[in-house]
């Protein structure tokens, strides 16, 4: 019989599961991934934040686009276009303005984690066997320019971040800046695509990762070096992927960690 002050942790809560993407350096499903892509204009973000969208299209319950250049950017037009395919084949009425999965802002943040949470409410207590994913890509909200610039809804941002972990969130920010990004944001994100940014920018980065799960320097240095090294080429970390795992050239070519 334990002692009365014994001290002992709370009972182990019940592990939810998701159904996750074909490949892991792009996941795991659950809790995250939070991921940012940072590159100035015309690098080829949008293009392979996109790439990461489709992949997911398949296992998410809601994808949902914030972006102010929705209407006027051509990067989003094949992926508006299997976004509104998917909710009419799933019977979700787009004209819902609570299903709405296009927005200019994040003046409707409040509305979009509502539904995240009651999806995943509404699938604990029917006993769903998978809790629903939902994701959401927020593009280039910045405001401001050289050292007054800065990203708008950074407040909505972390609690986007912090909030969505619990409620089957899959995020995805695109950014001309890194830096611009609530620093405490930036440490809630798991996975970051960096392209050829300016060296100063890349040395900031660099600097605030070294350290984080074991990553060097050194190691940074390089993997950023080979993999911006051709055109559109871009950087992929998986902060939380076992050694020699968490580097990548695109998404598909390892980098060895020396």
């Amino acid at each position: 019989m334990p002692h009365p002050l014994e001290v002992t942790g709370p009972p182990a809560a019940k592990q939810q599961k998701y159904l996750q993407p074909r490949f892991p350096q792009i996941g795991p499903a659950g809790d995250g991934p939070r991921a940012i892509f940072c590159a100035q204009s015309g690098m080829g973000k949008t293009s392979a934040a996109m790439v990461f969208v489709k992949e997911y299209l398949r296992i998410c319950e809601r994808v949902i686009i914030i972006s102010g250049s929705l209407e006027i950017d051509q990067s989003y037009s094949e992926i508006k276009r299997l976004i509104r395919q998917k909710y009419k084949d799933e019977g979700v009425d787009i004209d819902d303005p609570e299903e709405n999965p296009f927005h200019r802002d994040m003046t409707d943040l409040k509305v979009i984690m509502a539904g995240m949470q009651k999806r995943t409410t509404d699938a604990q207590e029917q006993g769903d066997k998978f809790m629903p994913l939902t994701l959401i890509l927020v593009d280039d909200l910045m405001s401001g320019t050289g050292a007054a610039a800065g990203y708008r809804y950074n407040e909505d941002l972390l609690k986007l971040f912090t909030t969505s972990r619990h409620s089957g969130g899959v995020c995805l920010l695109l950014t001309q800046s890194y830096r611009a990004l609530a620093r405490g944001a930036r440490l809630q994100a798991t996975h970051l695509a960096i392209w050829a940014v300016q060296s100063n920018e890349w040395v900031a980065v660099r600097d605030e990762l070294a350290g984080r799960q074991g990553m060097s320097r050194e190691q940074l240095d390089t993997a950023w070096r080979t993999a911006t090294s051709h055109s559109h080429g871009f950087l992929w970390i998986s902060y939380n992927a076992p050694q020699g795992q968490k580097f990548w050239s695109g998404f598909t070519k390892k980098l060895v960690e020396k």
